[in-house]
């Protein structure tokens, strides 16, 4: 869009002068003053863009100053699009395309404030029926609109070796409108630039006497030999920057990334290279515009190599084109330069992109507390909400230091650096822990035996029958029954009290045992990641040295389920089993085929009532200072944390497109050196005034036939096709010395000079009545004609 906008921008800064010529006369004597600098010595292609803005504020140029700051909208959007999607890499190399909301809105209030200073164009655009017959982009497209308009050329004549202070003294407070004239003869209708007021503003310099020497000097800064250094400068120090950071950290651990300041490393570096684009587009604009002016003072061209050449109002690959069929390789490479320039800011866009680096570091955690042997009863252990928490719930909620059926010391980072913990990170440890065990051997009753049995339940001192009168099965912990051996300490008892059922009896050894637990923590508060849940090593199974009657836990069970008739039959222990969310129903009690089922459900139970009893205050006691200082004091745990670290990576592919970029302008750069167009003009040609001040005293206008400015271009071309024109010192039409464009080499007839007022003719030594033979036979062959100068 902004290429596209580039040529209508350059449409209003070329046309802009004849649109306002195109208009009604002005009223107001202030305006009328100022009419002819807005009007034909206006030179807006010469200027800046700010310069312009500025100068078409200043005169009330509407459609320049919409197409100007569109344009500065448009090259906005170029460094806001950049911004507006960043990628992501995971560690996985899968890569995300985020969005920036913020960026995106000011996009769309951007493209809002463009659709607002469009009205305005459409308003100030010029008439349907055109604003002049032909194009005047070109020297000759000037010179051919300018045929008619002998009084305004006949002020201007001995000013083409002037600079424009001196061509504007000339045209004083003058000012002029285009229009159509009917002579009287044909062609029908002629236009000229009419002078509707002011003075004849002379030189005061008689023409004669004029020494042959320019009295300006016109060289943009674009055009001197330091312009083209800095170029080449700064495009190897752009190639040297990006290799530099690219081979330091771009490419491998990447460089620290602050999403605050996401800006740098976006739109800054889309900022220097549309920076740099502009700089090289005024480059090339400078190159265009004054290409033909400047072979006209180097050397004698032919009409399609200097009068009818123009690179103004194109686009860029047909003007590249152009200039190298011409051979005007200055033009050549400044358009080529302007064109990579403006590559540049797309690849910027993802030349920087935030990637998850995976990392690992390595940390120790120090205990903070210790587990001791206890005697007393562990009955208060546990309360109803851990009861609730920890076995009813069905998404179990475990506090501190616990996950099922282990216990975890209490651990805190140590030695850690500044910026740790990390957030959003997960540390992972091997902590040794304790779990509660039970060694058990498992025995079936089958056909009614058992049911008669009586046995001391846990925690009791007289004996009970396992299966009462009304009970249907039964379910129950035993210290001891006369009919099981001693050697074990618990019997876990559970069947069907039917004639043919079957009971199953688990008898079982308590211990304490410490087995190596790897465990993910949240770093940033060392809470258990249940998203990652604890890994027990078996193998790693050793006794503990603490010591404890974990089966007086039992006791904190009293009352789960007591008021459930439907669970007749069941203690505390079992009631609770069946309740809980370990999935062990009320049927499979009495099902024999699932006697290994609620076996492993006995010692899962076992387990977490365990690990809750050794997490108590009775079991777990904070490890003392002076303890931490002895010998034996539990050893640091090993630790690392594996996290990810966004880092700013840049992109191979962009660097490599931007370094080649970079390596063709330098080229350019230097053959630049060596094509430069070399030549001096005395001032900038942009403006009508003046283009008619270098054609003013030219030969050129003896050889426009009549109706000039009504004829195509390819006829135009025909008619001075065998001419040679030089800009330059060269006998005018008086015979007297005069500084312009003329003809060096006449290959054709005889012709006319320009029709002249009388002041004019008097000056220039007089003109007398003759015969005019037409440029173009059969086209504008009129007959008679006014005069031919005076041998």
């Amino acid at each position: 869009m902004a290429i596209l906008w580039a040529r209508v921008e350059a449409q209003a800064l070329l046309y802009m002068p004849w649109i306002v010529l195109d208009r009604r006369p002005t009223t107001v004597d202030e305006t009328r003053r100022k009419q002819a600098h807005r009007t034909i010595l206006l030179d807006y292609p010469s200027l800046g863009s700010f310069q312009a803005l500025t100068k078409a504020f200043r005169n009330r140029h509407h459609l320049v100053v919409a197409s100007i700051v569109i344009k500065l909208l448009l090259r906005a959007q170029i460094v806001l699009s950049t911004a507006v999607f960043h990628a992501e890499i995971y560690v996985d190399s899968t890569t995300r395309l985020r969005a920036r909301l913020g960026v995106l809105h000011a996009m769309v209030g951007v493209f809002l404030i463009i659709s607002g200073v469009l009205l305005p164009m459409l308003y100030h655009a010029p008439s349907p029926r055109g604003i002049a017959p032909r194009d005047p982009t070109s020297p000759a497209g000037t010179a051919a609109l300018l045929t008619s308009s002998q009084q305004f050329l006949s002020r201007l004549s001995g000013t083409g070796h002037a600079d424009m202070n001196a061509v504007a003294g000339r045209l004083a407070g003058s000012w002029y409108t285009t229009e159509l004239t009917q002579p009287g003869r044909r062609p029908e209708e002629m236009f000229q630039l009419r002078q509707h007021g002011g003075g004849s503003g002379a030189l005061g310099m008689n023409p004669s006497n004029r020494p042959e020497e320019a009295t300006g000097t016109y060289q943009p800064w674009t055009q001197v030999t330091r312009t083209k250094l800095i170029s080449i400068a700064t495009s190897v120090a752009l190639i040297v920057g990006i290799c530099v950071i690219y081979n330091l950290k771009g490419n491998e651990n990447g460089l620290e990334v602050d999403d605050s300041i996401f800006i740098v490393w976006t739109c800054l570096p889309t900022i220097i290279f549309a920076a740099l684009a502009v700089f090289w587009t005024r480059i090339d604009i400078d190159n265009r515009r004054l290409a033909p002016f400047l072979k006209l003072t180097n050397s004698k061209c032919r009409f399609q190599e200097s009068l009818g050449l123009t690179y103004m109002d194109e686009f860029g690959l047909h003007t590249a084109g152009k200039a190298m069929k011409n051979q005007d390789w200055a033009v050549f490479l400044a358009k080529c330069t302007s064109m990579l320039g403006w590559l540049m800011p797309i690849f910027t866009a993802g030349l920087f992109a935030v990637a998850q680096m995976a990392q690992r570091a390595n940390l120790e955690l120090g205990p903070e507390s210790q587990f001791v042997s206890t005697t007393k009863s562990l009955s208060t252990a546990i309360d109803s909400d851990t009861i609730e928490n920890v076995l009813l719930r069905e998404t179990p909620k475990y506090p501190r230091w616990t996950w099922e059926d282990v216990a975890l010391p209490a651990v805190s980072l140590i030695d850690h650096p500044s910026e740790w913990p990390l957030p959003n990170t997960e540390l992972v440890a091997k902590v040794p822990s304790l779990r509660g065990k039970l060694t058990c051997e498992t025995i079936s009753l089958y056909g009614g035996e058992g049911v008669d049995w009586q046995c001391v339940p846990l925690g009791g001192s007289t004996k009970q029958p396992i299966c009462g009168s009304d009970q249907s099965r039964t379910a129950l912990v035993a210290s001891s029954c006369s009919q099981l051996s001693s050697k074990y300490s618990i019997k876990y008892i559970w069947g069907s009290c039917s004639d043919d059922g079957m009971i199953s009896v688990m008898m079982c050894n308590q211990s304490v045992v410490e087995v190596d637990v790897l465990t993910t923590f949240r770093t940033e508060d060392l809470y258990i990641n249940l998203n990652a849940i604890p890994i027990v090593n078996a193998s790693s199974e050793t006794p503990s040295d603490v010591t404890a009657d974990i089966t007086s836990v039992y006791e904190a069970l009293d009352n789960v389920g007591a008021d459930n008739k439907t669970m007749n039959g069941l203690d505390a222990f079992f009631r609770t089993l069946v309740l809980s969310r370990l999935q062990t129903t009320l049927e499979r009690i009495a099902m024999p085929e699932r006697q290994n089922s609620v076996s492993q459900a006995i010692r899962q139970l076992h387990g977490i009532l365990a690990a809750q009893a050794i997490n108590s205050d009775l079991i777990r006691q904070p490890l003392s200072s002076k303890l931490r200082a002895r010998d034996d004091s539990p050893t640091d745990i090993p630790a690392s944390v594996d996290y990810v670290l966004p880092r700013l990576m840049q992109g191979s592919v962009q660097t490599f497109v931007l370094i080649g970029l970079l390596g063709f302008t330098l080229a350019f750069g230097l053959l630049s050196l060596r094509t430069a167009s070399r030549g001096t003009l005395t001032k900038s040609p942009g403006s009508i005034a003046a283009q008619a001040s270098l054609l003013a005293d030219s030969t050129l206008w003896w050889r426009l036939p009549d109706g000039a400015e009504w004829m195509e271009d390819d006829d135009l071309a025909r008619c001075l096709r065998r001419r040679t024109f030089h800009l330059g010192w060269s006998k005018g039409a008086a015979g007297t010395r005069s500084y312009g464009i003329g003809i060096v080499q006449d290959e054709g007839k005889a012709a006319r000079p320009p029709m002249v007022s009388q002041t004019s003719a008097d000056k220039s030594g007089g003109l007398v009545p003759g015969r005019y033979i037409s440029m173009a036979p059969g086209v504008y062959s009129y007959g008679d004609v006014a005069t031919y100068e005076k041998s």
